[in-house]
């Protein structure tokens, strides 16, 4: 019994002793916009300033945490930079490091945490297994992500997490990128982007073609606006071509002043679910214009002061929608136009009920029409009064 328990102790020991070493190695998420690590780092290797970053990667074993001293930094542009495990490159504790972009081309096994980037990070043909963790990002371009279908390449398991995406503006021609928050074109799967403050890009906040399995998940989108005198279109979410698996959930958008909030369009959809989104006077065309979905849950999301409110399309000439669970929503304060509204056979693809609209757009027997809003308060727009729940919920 002796013996066991000795050989229980030493196993608890080298377990704690693993942690303490890999757990800085291994962190998920780091607070966002940059901010100097102020927790002990653990560093396999140390860079100052003006280093080669891409060389320091190419030459590290799988594992490796790289740390950067304060200061300035050189774009990282690199080819084929494949690690397995991850190779971490970060700021060293309570450093800023400022980098000047990222190009990198069909990286595997790679991650950025709590950098300060004065232009966007670009990724392409393929990648996988990238972490975009805590960083500050700003300048003319966001996070460009292509996986080249055209030969046969995809960008896969990406993970954009706490970061702050700022003043994505530029001026001149618009180039590939440019404007845009995060863009996602080409054979895109498997991305999640969770926790990151974007305010104020001149394009899409976000922008997918076609994804497969795309989770967008407690984000907080501002304005003001850049769009500007730019020759672009700018909506919150734009995604064309269709896709699958597509998951919108507890974000909140607020005076964001872009032409449309959520644009799906053009293309075969399904399992689409918007799910617990706050939108406040989000937007100056539509908040909502989502097309043919096999199966499409839009529950528990609060519009207040849109301008034409949420349109659920039916493109003609596509196969019909299916599976829509339309409910417990709370929409309000639409300047022009219904609330809420159904167009051609959608009204028909599944259930339209248990929602509330200040005029008399809401369908359903359930549905609460010609509210007078009333609220707990104006930041998170709980409604009050109501005879079911409804609308987001922080």
């Amino acid at each position: 019994m002796i013996v066991v328990r000795i050989l229980l102790l030493s196993l608890v020991l080298l377990l704690a002793a693993a942690a303490t070493k890999l757990g800085p190695d291994l962190l998920d998420s780091s607070p966002a916009g940059a901010k100097p690590a102020t927790a002990p780092v653990h560093c396999d290797r140390r860079l100052n300033a003006g280093a080669d970053i891409a060389s320091a990667v190419k030459a590290a074993r799988g594992g490796t945490t790289i740390c950067l001293a304060a200061g300035s930094y050189g774009a990282i542009e690199a080819s084929r930079l494949k690690k397995k495990p991850a190779v971490t490159v970060r700021p060293a504790s309570g450093a800023r490091a400022e980098i000047a972009g990222a190009d990198l081309i069909d990286p595997a096994g790679l991650r950025l945490v709590g950098l300060h980037f004065t232009e966007g990070i670009g990724i392409s043909p393929s990648a996988s297994r990238i972490a975009i963790l805590g960083n500050e990002i700003t300048g003319s371009n966001g996070i460009y992500l292509f996986g080249d279908y055209r030969i046969g390449k995809r960008v896969e398991a990406v993970r954009i997490e706490g970061n702050e995406i700022h003043d994505i503006d530029y001026t001149g021609a618009q180039e590939t990128g440019y404007g845009y928050g995060i863009e996602g074109v080409g054979d895109v799967r498997n991305m999640t982007i969770r926790d990151n403050t974007i305010k104020s890009p001149a394009s899409d906040y976000i922008q997918f073609a076609s994804p497969e399995t795309a989770t967008i998940d407690h984000n907080t989108f501002l304005g003001p606006s850049l769009l500007g005198s730019h020759q672009d279109h700018q909506d919150l979410v734009q995604i064309f071509g269709g896709g699958q698996n597509i998951t919108f959930t507890n974000n909140v958008a607020r005076n964001t002043g872009t032409q449309e909030s959520l644009l799906f369009q053009e293309g075969a959809f399904s399992n689409v679910v918007i799910e617990n989104n706050l939108f406040d006077h989000d937007s100056r065309g539509y908040t909502c214009q989502l097309y043919q979905s096999q199966g499409m849950v839009f529950r528990d999301n609060t519009v207040v002061g849109s301008h034409w409110g949420c349109l659920f399309r039916d493109l003609a000439s596509s196969s019909a929608g299916s599976g829509y669970q339309i409910d417990h929503n709370v929409f309000v304060g639409t300047a022009e136009g219904s609330d809420v509204s159904t167009e051609g056979r959608a009204a028909g693809w599944g259930t339209y009920d248990y929602n509330v609209s200040e005029d008399g757009s809401a369908s359903g027997s359930h549905s609460v029409r010609n509210w007078k809003p009333s609220w707990v308060d104006t930041t998170d727009y709980t409604p009050l009064g109501l005879g079911f729940t409804a609308g987001f919920r922080p």
